[in-house]
């Protein structure tokens, strides 16, 4: 990819609104305050509907075995979660301010740091921590805590009181965040007694050789796309899910993953055609929206149906953290392969997947 098309597939994320989208089309390059105060906006429209309710509550468990129960902080200390991800740039630029937090506050504030899992494993998040030095207890989401946060971005930051209600949500380390969390640590948010918040139930997809419920799924130009299932026979279908990022953002920090989501892209148009089943591309509702899918599409001259999954309910129903990952549903309903590009032989299973059809 060139240098100027990749500058290009950059500014094509934040096409969302008519002032972004004028920008891309009239080729006007955007600095990288404008992508940070864009974040910081994602991530507040998201989170607004969760200022002041009660904060969710469940265990975590952290890479280092301890568990970590959030009601029971809840009315005692105020808690600060943060969410990221190893290739997010932002995220790596705020590592070493949010160690300082982490030393800084102390037992004031309960410091959770919350790897999205999204195209991320142990190995990868623990290889990060040890270069970052990271000292805070760190876990990794199945997509469960993603969803009852309403995440959108990376970073995002969530401020929760000591009384258990969310207090601020974010994306910039910046003045204003840095304020909330002094206020928030200091106890001058206003207490009340203890919340009972909702408990995030952890994530339980469908697994290989199951088979569905009736599913019919909306595409972005609002057509429905009918899934077999049990009890009604219908044609096989393949999801794909994606972002539609992957390919250029990726390609300085993940590499092998931006190559494999333009494997994928590239196998799955080629193929589709001519294959007995219908395909669909299952986007990520981090950083997307349906106007940058639209554009995704005219961009890479996709043929192919894109459902935009904004709440996360089909990553989590199909128990989906990678990207690309490939789940096919034969004619009965039945989950015959789910692989992702994570698996050592993810190319020979995805080239065996098409001569079968």
């Amino acid at each position: 990819m060139t240098h100027l098309t990749l500058k290009r597939s950059k500014l094509l994320i934040v096409s969302f609104s008519a002032l972004f989208l004028s920008s891309v089309f009239a080729g006007q390059a955007l600095a990288e305050d404008d992508f940070a105060a864009e974040g910081e906006r994602r991530a507040k429209l998201a989170g607004s509907e969760l200022l002041g309710t009660p904060a969710l509550q469940r265990e975590l468990t952290t890479l280092a075995g301890d568990t970590l129960n959030l009601g029971e902080f809840y009315g005692n200390k105020p808690v600060y979660i943060k969410f990221w991800a190893t290739w997010c740039v932002p995220c790596r630029q705020q590592m070493p301010g949010f160690e300082e937090i982490y030393q800084q506050y102390g037992d004031k504030l309960q410091v959770i740091s919350v790897n999205t899992g999204i195209s991320d494993d142990i190995d990868s998040v623990s290889a990060f921590i040890k270069k970052e030095g990271l000292t805070m207890p760190v876990t990794i989401d199945d997509g469960s805590l993603a969803r009852a946060f309403k995440l959108r971005v990376t970073p995002q930051h969530f401020l929760i009181d000591k009384s258990g209600r969310i207090a601020y949500v974010g994306h910039q380390d910046d003045e204003a965040f840095h304020q909330a969390l002094k206020e928030v640590a200091s106890g001058s948010v206003a207490d009340a007694a203890p919340l009972s918040g909702v408990v995030a139930e952890r994530a339980s997809g469908y697994q290989l050789g199951d088979k569905l419920a009736s599913l019919a799924l909306r595409s972005i130009d609002d057509t429905y796309h009918p899934l077999p299932s049990a009890d009604q026979q219908g044609k096989a279908t393949g999801l794909v899910f994606f972002s539609p990022w992957c390919e250029w953002y990726l390609v300085d920090s993940e590499p092998e993953t931006a190559k494999s989501c333009q494997l994928v892209r590239e196998m799955v148009e080629q193929s589709a055609s001519n294959s007995k089943a219908q395909w669909l591309h299952v986007s990520t509702n981090l950083w997307a929206s349906q106007a940058e899918l639209a554009q995704y599409q005219t961009n890479y001259h996709t043929r192919l149906p894109i459902v935009f999954d904004e709440e996360g309910t089909l990553f989590g129903l199909f128990g989906v953290t990678q990207l690309p990952t490939i789940v096919y549903i034969d004619e009965s309903g039945r989950i015959t392969e789910k692989v992702s590009a994570k698996a050592p032989d993810f190319t020979e299973r995805l080239k065996s997947l098409f001569n079968e059809q």
